[in-house]
């Protein structure tokens, strides 16, 4: 539309200058077509220069879009960086971009509506689908993975409806975008395979390592875990050295823990080698007894300076303790065992934990219920 603009305006420039010459304004025929070659290539070059100007910046946005999709390490920053891809490569008015994930069509939202119709209409296809309606324009394109395997994403998005003429075709730059995202979800795929039989190997062998008291404590304290950093908003790397050091934070005891066993945080600590990379496993598991008023152990920190995934894992492990490694008879249902930690708030555990934990139980009940058989095989 704007090259149109650009021509329209430079031929009606041109026209008046040849007008004027041939009106006698200015010297004869012969300077007249001098100024029309001249307007007309002049028109050309500075709607080349615009649009080529256009393609650049095109190209720039599209390559900066794949650079980021192609280097999504999770889900979470695959959703992220495809919203913000479609921003930059789409073209319309009051643009609104949405990724999902297919489980959010089971139940979909009401302003979900139009999107779930079109994914009904594509079925398991993965073309571009589209539905105006009134004044905007709906579309839905769903992503499969690469290699085959069953992880999809779907993207959707709708803007206001395009006059003829106005329409931007963008397909060439969604294919680019499209087949980014499928190798991240392949990519995704079997790094999650990989981390689910790594996970499942090094349950195995915990399990192994406990004592009859202590079986199955460091899956349920996991299990707790993974919901308290999800609900705390931890980044990927964070929930997953919560989840390993939950499920590792009692490695350091060797005998049976009769109360008085101080050293297995500091024992389990020390199995981690130094680096980067494990300093936060590391730390959660030292310091899984400190408690908020600086009167746990081994060094008696207190508050911020005991480690955030150490916070966690505190309610974690006490939590599991009063519900299941309790002796039968002090053993305290999931309810009471939350009040008793939320009496402890500010003196024994960090409160924005223990809100967290509140936040939710009803989850836990669940979770935890399918971890019960691995306690009372033991009882």
């Amino acid at each position: 539309m704007q090259d149109k603009q650009i021509v329209i305006t430079g031929l009606v420039a041109t026209a008046l200058v040849v007008a004027v010459v041939l009106g006698g304004w200015l010297f004869d025929w012969a300077t007249a077509l001098l100024f029309l070659g001249a307007g007309l290539l002049l028109t050309y070059l500075v709607a080349l220069t615009k649009r080529q100007g256009r393609d650049l910046s095109r190209w720039h946005a599209l390559g900066r879009a794949w650079q980021d999709i192609s280097k999504a390490e999770s889900y979470g920053q695959l959703v992220q960086y495809l919203e913000l891809a479609l921003y930059r490569i789409l073209a319309g008015k009051d643009l609104e971009v949405r990724v999902f994930h297919p489980d959010q069509f089971a139940h979909p939202e009401e302003n979900m509506a139009i999107w779930a119709e079109l994914l009904a209409e594509a079925g398991e296809a993965t073309a571009l689908m589209k539905k105006t309606k009134g004044k905007e324009e709906w579309f839905l394109l769903p992503i499969k993975a690469s290699d085959g395997s069953a992880d999809e994403i779907i993207v959707g998005w709708k803007q206001a409806h395009q006059p003829e003429g106005e329409q931007v075709d963008y397909k060439d730059d969604l294919g680019v975008i499209t087949n980014a995202a499928a190798r991240v979800l392949a990519r995704l795929s079997r790094w999650q395979e990989e981390e689910r039989f790594m996970n499942e190997l090094l349950q195995m062998t915990v399990k192994a390592g406990e004592d009859e008291m202590f079986k199955g404590h460091g899956q349920r304290v996991a299990a707790v875990a993974d919901l308290l950093g999800r609900q705390l908003g931890l980044d990927e790397q964070e929930k997953r050295d919560l989840h390993y050091a939950a499920l590792l934070h009692d490695i350091g005891r060797v005998k049976p823990a009769d109360g008085a066993d101080e050293d297995h945080p500091g024992q389990g600590a020390q199995s981690f080698p130094f680096g980067d990379e494990w300093d936060m496993m590391r730390e959660a598991i030292q310091y899984h007894h400190e408690r908020y008023d600086g009167s746990g152990f081994p060094e008696g920190k207190k508050m911020n300076d005991i480690p955030f995934l150490a916070r966690i894992l505190a309610v974690a492990d006490i939590l599991d303790g009063l519900t299941t490694l309790a002796p039968e008879e002090e053993r305290l249902s999931l309810p009471v065992a939350c009040q008793v930690i939320q009496k402890a708030t500010g003196s024994g555990f960090d409160p924005l934990v223990v809100v967290a934990l509140s936040e939710v139980r009803e989850e836990l009940q669940d979770q935890l219920a399918t971890l019960a058989p691995v306690a009372n095989d033991n009882d």
